[in-house]
This record gives C-alpha cells, sequence and structure tokens, in this order.
C-alpha cells in the first residue's frame, strides 16, 4: 500500500507560479492521490489569483477534484477574515482551517489536521494591527495539540499541515534572530505527534526535512525547495 502525495506552498501567485510549472513540467507524477496546498498560495488577499495555481494544476491533473484531491489550508497572505470567500469559490477544495478531516487514501486512512500555525512572537505589523494576536495563536496551539491527539486516538495516520514552521529545524538558514517569526517549535512540544508534519513560510531555509523521534517534518515552501515536495507514504 502507497500513497503518494504532492505537497507545496508560497506561489504568492502569479510570483513564483512559472517556478511551479517548471517543478511540475519536471516531473512524471502519474499516480497522485493528493495534493496539499500549504498556504500563501495567493498574494496580498487576492482570492481570485488562486485561479492562476488551480489552472496550472489542471494543466497537468485534468481530472484534479476527484484524482488527485486537494487538500489546503490558509497562511499569511489568506488574510483572516476571508474564508468563506474562498470556500464559496472553490468548494471542491478540502479547506481545513483549525479542523481535521480523514480521507480513505487507497486503503490507508489518514488524518490531516489543518492550521495556518503558530508563531512564538507575532510579527510587528501583526501586533499593531490584529488584536488579541497572541491569545489567537494560545488558541490554536490548543486546537492543534486537540487535534492531532484525537487522530491518533483512532490509530489514524496522522498529518499536520500549518503554513507557519511547526519546528525550527525545517527553518534553518534562516536568520536565527527571526526564527520567533517564522514558526513555533510545536513538533518538539506535542505530547502527542503526527506521523508527518508539513510547513511553508520559510522561503530561505537550507534543510528542509527533519526526524524529530519518529515524526518527519517537511518545509515545503517552493522558494527555498525550487521545487513540489513528493511525499510517498508506505505504512
Amino acid at each position: 500500500m502507497t500513497v503518494n502525495i504532492i505537497a507545496f506552498s508560497d506561489v504568492h501567485a502569479f510570483h513564483y507560479l512559472n517556478l511551479l510549472i517548471t517543478s511540475l513540467s519536471k516531473h512524471a507524477f502519474s499516480n497522485v492521490d493528493a495534493i496539499v496546498l500549504a498556504g500563501d498560495i495567493v498574494d496580498k488577499g487576492k482570492v481570485e489569483s488562486m485561479d492562476l495555481t488551480i489552472g496550472v494544476l489542471k494543466r497537468f491533473y485534468p481530472n484534479i477534484f476527484k484524482k488527485p484531491l486537494i487538500i489546503a489550508i490558509f497562511g499569511n497572505e489568506e488574510y483572516m477574515g476571508t474564508e468563506e470567500m474562498y470556500y464559496r469559490r472553490y468548494p471542491q477544495i478540502t479547506w481545513l482551517n483549525e479542523t481535521y478531516h480523514i480521507l480513505n487514501l487507497n486503503g490507508l486512512d489518514i488524518c490531516f489536521v489543518g492550521s495556518r500555525g503558530v508563531l512564538k512572537k507575532p510579527t510587528i505589523w501583526q501586533e499593531k494591527n490584529v488584536k488579541d494576536m497572541q491569545l489567537i495563536y494560545s488558541r490554536r496551539l490548543k486546537n492543534i495539540v486537540e487535534a492531532v491527539t484525537e487522530c491518533r486516538k483512532h490509530e489514524y495516520y496522522t498529518i499536520l499541515v500549518t503554513h507557519y514552521a511547526s519546528s525550527y529545524s525545517t527553518v534553518y538558514g534562516e536568520r536565527m534572530n527571526i526564527y520567533p517569526h517564522l514558526g513555533y517549535p510545536i513538533i518538539e512540544e506535542l505530547p502527542t505527534k503526527p506521523n508527518i508534519a508539513i510547513h511553508g513560510h520559510a522561503h530561505n531555509a537550507l534543510k528542509l526535512e527533519a526526524l524529530i523521534e519518529n515524526t518527519i517534518v517537511y518545509n515545503v515552501s517552493l522558494p527555498a525547495r525550487k521545487d513540489i515536495t513528493l511525499i510517498t507514504l508506505r505504512p
């Protein structure tokens, strides 16, 4: 039993759209079961520019939405408060926003847990413009802990998808003083850990995969990898 997943983030369409096209063109991934979009697919909150990425995916996968399925989360560029616009415009996508969703792919029950993620320290802009940002992050962390624990309790293969980094191990290469603005060491602190963690956001990271206890962490940021990420599950 194998499950093939393509994952990427940070297209910031249209900025890295050509890189996405080049990356998909390099690989002959005909048997893909799911595509994970890990946030910042659009730029500056332009909801309609999601069409650009969907259009590219349709070129390579004409049966998209049936196989492969698309699972997506929101990044900081998909602005808070605009989620309903994405739900209405792209109902074929499974959107995860502080939620989890169970899929059976090739006989494997997979629990996808999705969140924008957590920053250890809010950005200066967030502190000035978003009320109670630290409280929002505390609630998100609590939601992630509860969702991962619930999925693992039922013995589902569990994949945590966040936009912000879920470990500092996979932002190495960025300036250390901005680590707190790139993510939070969620994986290290989770009492019950997922099988896999996927994140983006860290464009300049050099270390893009890490093993933390039994959890594999992937930084799937398109600008960092200069490529899409293929994850093959062989449980």
